[in-house]
């Protein structure tokens, strides 16, 4: 590939990756070049207080001394050039290098005046981005061969083992957003499973167990019996927990259609499990209305059962549950969306006690862009800054809502998600043959950077934890 051959294929890499490619190439082109004058460069470089993209401590070319680099992907707005430019001037003063360059990926960024002010300033457009890649077109094609591995490379390093800076700053990300107003929370399974209740494997058992006692309660089997056919069942079926669900409606719903289901599920959902958790108190908190007004948009639940509203109830929270299409909510009222249905504690089940549970009403959802929760999912990723607690985010219907509103964003991450942090002893723990814990934290280091990587395509960045008792915590910490 010639010059522009590689620069269009890192244009066509999508808008998440493309500028840290433009900038991983850019750099590894320095180091090159200066290889050969017998010269350093130093990537990601620190220099009293201040990190730029790149250092020369003797310069490069005509430019002796101290020479620092800042690359650019994007366009910069016309209203902010002078703006970015002045603070890039600034910190080459404090930090006491003799000349800056700006490198973008984008001809004659800057023109005029500004330059003529400046005269420890350089700009280099993506004309001389190419000049430097036809002077080391061997060496660029093998990097851009493996700008994937470099990337990730990169990340751990810059990383360091340091994950819980990592999580200070995107918490304090999480906090300017919050105080801006535009803020929604997205709750899944972990949020109902903090206070106890049943998740999805566990809801499955019990409702096998009851289909199965009422299918044989006549047939004289042992209790002992039937609870070995029901784990028959489970294991044989584990693979595919929406067909299971199916296969359960088929069973319990011969005489009462879709209500004697949804009661049935309801009776499992309750079995078992407290009215409140830590967790779900400090989502409350959060929700509370502050002198400012409030701060939380709307609430997306995945969950059926009435936890959150019942914990909004005790401080006479108002809000609005919406679980089905042409329902409003007051212009005081906290909306709280059920996408997947609503079974509340109490109450009766009625014909419009619709769930998302097996895979015939999943299929449903999925093919239809037009169904209202589809359109609310999608509206509030588009329009608000959401943190997700709780969720997995394997559902395949969340993830393509979230791709379709990455791909609106351009480049810029807008969500939140709690995931837990794999470590080195919980690998062991299910291992009769220990692994070596130096080796298994190099490659957990790289899982994680890879995990990321993969949220980041759909416009997620992670708040690790390694405890899920840690979430209430920090989520309290976005209040301080």
């Amino acid at each position: 590939m010639n010059a522009q051959d590689i620069l269009s294929r890192i244009d066509a890499s999508g808008p998440f990756l493309r500028g840290k490619y433009f900038c991983l190439l850019v750099q590894n082109l320095l180091n090159e070049y200066l290889k050969k004058q017998g010269k350093t460069f130093k990537a990601d470089y620190r220099l009293e207080g201040y990190e730029f993209d790149g250092f020369a401590p003797d310069g490069i070319d005509g430019y002796e001394g101290p020479t620092v680099f800042e690359i650019f992907y994007r366009r910069i707005p016309t209203g902010r050039v002078r703006e970015m430019s002045d603070g890039l001037r600034d910190a080459i003063k404090i930090s006491g290098a003799r000349h800056g360059i700006m490198i973008c990926s984008f001809n004659e960024p800057i023109r005029g005046l500004w330059l003529e002010e400046n005269k420890d300033m350089v700009v280099w457009g993506r004309n001389k981005v190419e000049w430097l890649i036809e002077q080391n077109l061997e060496f660029a094609n093998s990097i851009v061969r493996n700008l994937f591995k470099l990337e990730i490379e990169k990340r751990v390093k810059n990383t360091n083992g340091n994950w819980k800076e990592d999580r200070k700053r995107r918490l304090d990300a999480v906090k300017s957003a919050y105080r801006s107003g535009d803020f929604s929370l997205m709750l899944g399974a972990g949020v109902s499973r903090s206070a106890e209740l049943p998740d999805w494997d566990e809801l499955l058992q019990i409702l096998y167990s009851n289909m199965v006692g009422q299918l044989f309660n006549e047939e004289g089997i042992a209790e002992e019996m039937l609870g070995k056919i029901t784990d028959k069942f489970i294991s044989i079926n584990k693979g595919s927990a929406l067909a299971v669900a199916r296969y359960l409606k088929a069973g319990l719903t011969e005489e009462e259609a879709q209500i004697g289901f949804v009661a049935a599920v309801k009776k499992a959902l309750y079995s078992k499990g407290n009215s409140s958790s830590r967790l779900i108190e400090s989502i409350r908190g959060l929700c509370i209305p502050k002198r400012s007004g409030a701060k939380v948009k709307s609430v997306i639940t995945y969950n059926f059962d009435s936890l959150i509203e019942e914990a909004f109830s005790e401080v006479k929270l108002e809000y609005h549950t919406i679980y089905r299409d042409e329902v409003q909510h007051g212009a005081e009222e906290l909306p709280v969306y059920h996408v997947h249905g609503y079974i509340p504690r109490s109450g009766t089940m009625t014909d419009d006690s619709h769930i998302v549970f097996s895979e015939d009403a999943y299929h449903k959802v999925y093919s239809d862009p037009y169904h209202w929760s589809n359109l609310v999912q999608l509206s509030t990723l588009r329009e608000n800054t959401c943190l997700m607690v709780g969720l997995s985010l394997t559902d395949p219907n969340l993830r393509r809502l979230l791709e379709i509103a990455a791909q609106k964003q351009s480049k810029h991450i807008r969500h939140f998600a709690f995931l837990q942090r794999l470590t080195p002893e919980k690998l062991n723990e299910e291992n009769d043959n220990q692994l070596d814990e130096n080796i298994v934290s190099k490659i957990l280091d790289k899982h994680h950077v890879i995990q990321e990587r993969m949220m980041e395509s759909l416009g997620i960045r992670i708040i690790w934890y390694e405890n899920y008792k840690e979430i209430p915590t920090l989520l309290d910490s976005i209040l301080s």
